[in-house]
């Protein structure tokens, strides 16, 4: 019988319902606290995270249907759920190095959460 270890449990969960909703956190507020193109990127941070919740949380609501759903499921599935986890946080990363930013801890915050995902990635296919 397969019964998941605490490790990868603790991975999973973090993937599915920590990861984007804090990364859009963080870009919500380089989006009021920014301003020229860090606003700009980050907001697309932002709007990207948000679609990949709603994509993520839907089963919660009740049973997804439709072709839309379908696709963008699909989508979020691409290399084993991560690389769509990355998207949005590479234009959260962008958006530092970009005129206007403000609030360095946004940044540092943002690395530590990248560091917890891939580090509890790597852990759960070591154990």
């Amino acid at each position: 019988m397969f019964e998941p270890t605490p490790l990868l449990l603790a991975f999973l969960l973090f993937k599915r319902f920590i990861f984007l909703e804090l990364v859009g956190a963080l870009a919500l507020v380089r989006v009021l606290r920014a301003g020229g193109p860090s606003r700009w990127t980050a907001a697309a941070a932002l709007v990207l995270a948000v679609l990949g919740c709603i994509v993520l949380l839907a089963p919660v609501a009740g049973p997804p249907q439709g072709a839309l759903y379908g696709a963008a499921a699909r989508l979020m599935a691409l290399g084993g759920g991560m690389l769509p986890l990355f998207v949005p946080s590479v234009f959260l990363a962008i958006s530092a190095y970009l005129p206007g930013r403000d609030l360095r801890g946004i940044d540092i915050a943002h690395i530590a959460l990248l560091w917890v995902l891939v580090g509890l990635w790597i852990a759960s296919k070591v154990v």
